[in-house]
């Protein structure tokens, strides 16, 4: 009977435990400069999959046409590996980890395929590119659905019909968990 017990208990204590580790996440993100839709699949306790679609831009000023403050949005694709470091550690400091909090190394790889893109300026060309950057980043929760995601790394970007060059990958992201 004793045997069956501990079986038993270490069956749930496994199950607890595994539920501290990397899980599956379908979530919605804004940031400054776009929103994305993503799904984070865990491969195993530490290691994820995390594929987004986004609709993202920036701001640029054209001194050329017509001395004005300009914008771009067009939507991105993008697949990321992720080793999240740290979950021991803060399960043993009694740190939440639901929903992946924890901190992270990465390599993403995003494409901007040139689709659905708007602009205010006329004669905007968005050229399609490709990116490799490696990241260290973080997700911290802000509440049981909410959280916060961070991530910088260096990568290099390929530019259709130029040369490609050193490009800083950089996110700050609030996050709805569905």
């Amino acid at each position: 009977m004793k045997k069956i017990v501990i079986v038993i208990l270490t069956f749930f204590a496994t199950i607890s435990f595994a539920q501290e580790k990397a899980t599956d996440i379908f979530s919605a993100k804004v940031g400054l400069i776009g929103a994305w839709m993503g799904y984070e699949k865990a491969l195993s306790s530490d290691f994820t999959l995390n594929g987004e679609i986004g609709y993202e831009g920036g701001f640029f000023y054209n001194s050329w046409v017509n001395n004005d403050v300009n914008y771009v949005f067009t939507t991105t694709l993008s697949l990321e590996g992720r080793y999240y470091y740290n979950f021991n550690r803060r399960i043993e400091k009694e740190k939440n980890t639901k929903n992946n909090s924890a901190n992270f190394i990465g390599l993403e790889i995003t494409y901007t395929p040139d689709w659905g893109t708007s602009s205010n300026a006329d004669n905007v060309d968005v050229l399609r590119t490709f990116s490799v950057i490696p990241k260290y980043g973080f997700r911290r929760n802000l509440s049981d659905k909410f959280n916060f995601e961070f991530s910088v790394g260096p990568g290099y970007q390929w530019v259709e019909k130029y040369d490609g060059g050193i490009i800083l990958g950089l996110d700050a992201r609030f996050g709805f968990i569905f």
